[in-house]
């Protein structure tokens, strides 16, 4: 008769290699470096998470500890798959804080979701598999409760100790207490460690106590006298008066808020430049265009799009970062240039928030008509919670409005029709639009997903069914442009209205190289970053046509149009900036990765281009960790509730 099998020594077996095997899946498919000195920390680490579960089922009668072994392992196994499409499909991994925040954007896509998962995800459930048909056949016989605790306590303690000094780096123990940046936390720490961080965060939030380094303070200097001239029309921004902020300050008690205090007052003050109040007293049209793309711009069947590419200001380095509910975070860095939250969906979270410094109140304060408007319900996001808190006068969506409900997402120019009379009257208007005629899915049927497939056929009959329902959405979308800017025209208003143009997220569940294919040869998008490199127009018929080539981002877009229109705003507050002040520009990446002008720093393999030094790296990278910790302090505290006055100098 053959010997009975110890339990303990089953348990920890099976869950080791289940746990095991599933991390060397997720990493072979996702980081390039598998073996180094992360891979030893993450071993450490699932063995110590084997030894605790295979403790805890030991205590259960048998059946049911082979029973919950072999759960867990799938549990894992469906995990590391589910984190490997999140990525695949939305361009981000997962955070338990955010999907539950975006419950319904992820049911709502669900079924798409899980019929495009790569098959080579699914090998993560093999080895939990063979734990299931081991479980049947082998016999085992219970452990002694005493040893096994024994082995679990002491086998805990050697792993996450060797973890811990493996850990070494400061950084690294920041990143381990405080795992902002995802993936690096799970390069770093594992699946199984982020998700046990990831739990926790629920229960706890985070800490108060996250580490600003301080940057490099200016030296206090005497402030300038306004140069006279002819025609005063502006100052000097570094006159501005700190000095009711600086009141504040001091008689702060909560050592957070003055953290903030110090550190917004302590950022550097950008100065006035040549484009500053260029287009003074325009109007601005501020249009967020769903998964606008470079395959949008065709100049036959997109012909107002083309125009407004080259008649227009170009931004060829325009990058889009996506953060972990895209749509919506895009649209919020647009309108209060802050770094959102990678474990919340920062629009929803902190909705109720006040944002005086958002674009909206800044042109409202201007004496401009601030309105905005989408073809969809909020669904997905607490837009109006948002606006209502952020300066925004009138808000209409799908709700308000009569609608002709279609198949599949709706028509952009159908928003156009209803909602231009409600605000091109006004004498002075800041209007946004939120788009969404160009929202997948492309690989099935829409209304307007096939609407335009005849003319797209005799252009392009060789592309892609795909590309083509893209390209038919965009049509639409093309359309909504022309009657706007028909409107403006007919309103004698079109030669003073700057109509802004960006994205929210390239078209997502499209495969790269198709973006690659068929985006056009500008851009190289199978390069670095450039997945995340979209367009970015700005438009007017007497801007004149230009190729604006420094790196920018969807933070500098708010700044930039401030300066244009010469509105009255403190740079300090916002992340991003104006793109014609001289200073380098800096484009952040949700997990900590960056771009200059320079170069660009891969916080996924923590490498840089040749192009920058070790020295300015880290500078960098100080910089980057310092702004994403003072944003999620903004965000906790509601600070801008706590100083009212301070946006405007």
């Amino acid at each position: 008769m053959k010997s009975k099998k110890d339990l303990f020594c089953l348990l920890l077996a099976e869950l080791a290699l289940m746990f095991l095997a599933a991390e060397f899946i997720f990493r072979l498919l996702t980081f390039p470096n598998l073996f180094n000195s992360s891979f030893d920390r993450i071993t450490m680490y699932t063995f110590s998470a084997a030894l605790f579960f295979a403790w805890l089922f030991s205590l259960l009668p048998v059946k049911a500890a082979k029973f919950f072994t072999a759960l867990a392992g799938v549990f894992f196994g469906a995990y590391t798959i589910t984190q490997l499409q999140f990525m695949n499909f939305y361009g981000s991994y997962m955070s338990v804080r955010a999907s539950l925040d975006g419950a319904g954007r992820i049911a709502e896509f669900a079924g798409q979701f899980i019929s495009l998962i790569k098959p080579v995800y699914w090998t993560a459930l093999i080895v939990p598999a063979i734990v299931i048909v081991v479980n049947f056949f082998v016999k085992v016989q219970r452990s002694s409760p005493k040893k096994t605790f024994l082995v679990t306590l002491c086998g805990c303690l050697l792993m996450e100790g060797a973890a811990f000094r493996n850990l070494s780096q400061t950084e690294y123990v920041s990143l381990y207490l405080h795992p902002r940046f995802i993936d690096r936390a799970i390069r770093e720490f594992g699946l199984g460690r982020f998700l046990l961080l990831d739990l926790i965060s629920l229960g706890t939030g985070s800490s108060s106590s996250e580490l600003i380094l301080p940057e490099s303070t200016p030296e206090p200097t005497e402030t300038p006298e306004p140069e006279i001239t002819a025609e005063p029309v502006i100052t000097r921004r570094d006159t501005i008066d700190d000095t009711a902020w600086k009141a504040l300050a001091e008689a702060e008690t909560d050592e957070e808020i003055r953290t903030i205090d110090n550190y917004l007052m302590n950022r550097k003050v950008t100065d006035f430049n040549e484009m500053t109040g260029a287009l003074r007293d325009w109007n601005v049209v501020y249009i967020m265009i769903e998964a606008f793309d470079y395959m949008a711009i065709d100049p036959e069947l997109t012909p107002t799009l083309y125009r407004m590419k080259e008649e227009g200001w170009d931004f060829t380095h325009h990058y889009t970062p996506k953060f972990s509910c895209a749509t919506g975070e895009s649209e919020f860095v647009s309108e209060v240039s802050l770094v959102p939250l990678s474990d919340v969906c920062t629009p929803n979270q902190y909705a109720a928030n006040e944002w005086p410094s958002s674009i909206f109140s800044v042109f409202r304060n201007a004496g401009y008509y601030s309105t905005a408007y989408h073809n969809w319900k909020d669904e997905f996001y607490d837009r109006r919670i948002l606006y209502s808190h952020s300066g925004c006068e009138a808000y209409l969506n799908y709700d308000d409005l009569k609608y002709a409900q279609i198949w599949g997402w709706q028509s952009d120019l159908e928003m156009m029709e209803l909602t231009v009379p409600y605000w091109i009257d006004q004498d002075k208007f800041f209007t946004l639009y939120v788009t969404s005629s160009t929202h997948f899915p492309y690989d099935e049927g829409s209304e307007l997903g096939n609407r335009y497939l005849n003319e797209i056929n005799e252009v392009h009959p060789e592309y892609p069914i795909e590309v083509k329902r893209y390209l038919s959405k965009s049509i639409e979308l093309d359309k909504s442009m022309a009657y706007l800017m028909d409107q403006l025209a007919e309103a004698g208003k079109l030669d003073n209205t700057l109509l802004v143009l960006f994205a929210d997220h390239h078209p997502l569940e499209t495969p790269l190289q198709t973006l690659a294919d068929y985006g056009g040869a500008e851009v190289d998008r199978l390069n670095g970053f450039d997945e995340d490199r979209t367009p970015l127009i700005f438009y007017s018929p007497n801007l004149g046509a230009q190729k604006l080539d420094r790196v920018n981002s969807t933070f500098d877009i708010l700044p930039t149009v401030l300066n244009l229109i010469g509105l009255n705003y403190d740079p300090r507050l916002y992340v991003g900036n104006d793109y014609f002040d001289e200073a380098s520009k800096l484009v952040i990446f949700p997990n900590g990765s960056w771009i200059t002008d320079d170069g660009a720093y891969y916080a996924s393999n923590d490498t840089h281009d040749e192009t920058l030094s070790d020295a300015e790296v880290a500078r960098r990278n100080t910089e980057v960790n310092n702004l994403f910790s003072v944003c999620r302090m903004i965000y906790r505290r509601n600070y801008f509730a706590l100083r009212p006055t301070i946006p405007f100098p």
